[in-house]
């Protein structure tokens, strides 16, 4: 019969929601860091950084009812079930291109979609899953427009420039036409 103590630390053990990682597809912008280009977030200003888990936190700030003039953080982990917080992944190819060809939402800025694992505590959603740790594992570089049409050279160093980059992540990346990305 286990003691006490043993089904208190049972009870303290961290159990992880899935036993393996969930596989999603994902956007991220291409971006320089310190002369270095990585992937970001698309709608936060997290790098993620070759060979590191992005570690998901909450940004969200309140004002606590004690001292409303403070800004204070969120004082929960992420992903938190009644917050919007955690690494976003989405479950189907089109969601994730929506993000892609929307410059709407993020403007005229460099992207790539790919997968990505997600891991630790994972809240579901209909539409995807939001976790406390991620990290690419399949990236998919889109050729830019105006290489197609072979108007600038410049493209197409800045695409090899960016392909290298992504290598360091250690995960496949490969080139492809936008309208293939349908086919992915």
């Amino acid at each position: 019969m286990p003691t006490s103590l043993a089904l208190a630390q049972a009870d303290a053990m961290t159990v992880p929601d899935f036993v393996e990682p969930v596989e999603a597809w994902r956007v991220w912008r291409v971006c320089q860091r310190e002369g270095r280009i990585v992937l970001q977030s698309a709608f936060g200003d997290a790098p993620w950084e070759p060979g590191v888990p992005l570690s998901a936190t909450c940004a969200k700030r309140h004002r606590p009812a004690l001292r409303p003039w403070r800004m204070e953080t969120a004082a929960h982990e992420a992903p938190d079930i009644a917050c919007s917080c955690g690494i976003y992944g989405v479950r189907s190819l089109v969601a994730a291109r929506w993000y892609l060809e929307s410059r709407f939402v993020l403007g005229p800025v460099d992207r790539v979609i790919g997968r990505v694992a997600l891991w630790g505590d994972v809240v579901v959603s209909e539409g995807g899953w939001r976790a406390s740790f991620a990290y690419p594992t399949e990236l998919f570089v889109p050729v830019p427009s105006l290489m197609q049409r072979g108007l600038l050279r410049r493209t197409r160093h800045a695409l090899e420039e960016t392909v290298r980059a992504l290598e360091r992540y250690h995960v496949p990346v490969d080139v492809v036409e936008p309208k293939s990305v349908l086919a992915l």
